[in-house]
């Protein structure tokens, strides 16, 4: 009877000792919600967009992406999106290292962003900036922040910008500062 009263006792000891356990290593841990996952995540991806015309109008490629249906919000990892303008002839390469894109029409991209003229009869070749805003229906980009902006003949550095891309119409915001080369 002691034999079974002890071995019980050490069942029901180590039964208590597993359930406690369970109970402080479950509370380190991080139980995501429903609202904070994404819906569904696709590595590599590359997709084209078309207008409602079938024109091609954009290209993406990321090295990630997650979206989430219900903020209509897309996030992206390395994002690269090839711009093909309405009516104009310039194609425009925006990489950068991270971006968002908010209800299939707002992109923002942070960190070391790089929007380049993909013609070469461009004037303006090349802006770097570290935040950059673009409305994908209008095609207008803005920033607040410093750029740098090189072409053919100059180099040009200010604080912030407003770019039209179907008119290839750029305005510089302040401290602007250029160097011209003579050829």
């Amino acid at each position: 009877m002691k034999r079974e009263l002890l071995a019980g006792l050490l069942l029901l000891t180590m039964a208590a000792g597993l359930y406690w356990r369970s109970l402080n290593t479950g509370s380190d841990q991080t139980v995501l919600s429903p609202e904070t996952e994404p819906d569904f995540i696709a590595r590599s991806l590359r997709t084209r967009a078309y207008d409602s015309s079938g024109r091609l109008n954009a290209e993406i490629a990321a090295d990630q992406m997650q979206h989430f249906q219900d903020d209509a919000l897309t996030e992206f990892a390395r994002p690269v999106y090839l711009l093909y303008p309405e009516g104009g002839d310039g194609v425009w390469k925006i990489q950068s290292e991270a971006g968002q894109l908010q209800q299939n029409r707002y992109l923002l991209l942070e960190q070391e962003v790089v929007v380049t003229a993909i013609e070469p009869g461009e004037p303006l070749q090349t802006i770097h900036t570290d935040q950059l805003a673009l409305d994908l229906e209008t095609m207008v980009m803005t920033t607040e922040s410093m750029i740098r902006a090189e072409g053919n003949t100059f180099t040009l550095q200010a604080r912030g910008l407003w770019a039209d891309l179907n008119t290839n119409r750029i305005e510089l915001k302040d401290r602007v500062s250029a160097t011209y080369e003579v050829q």
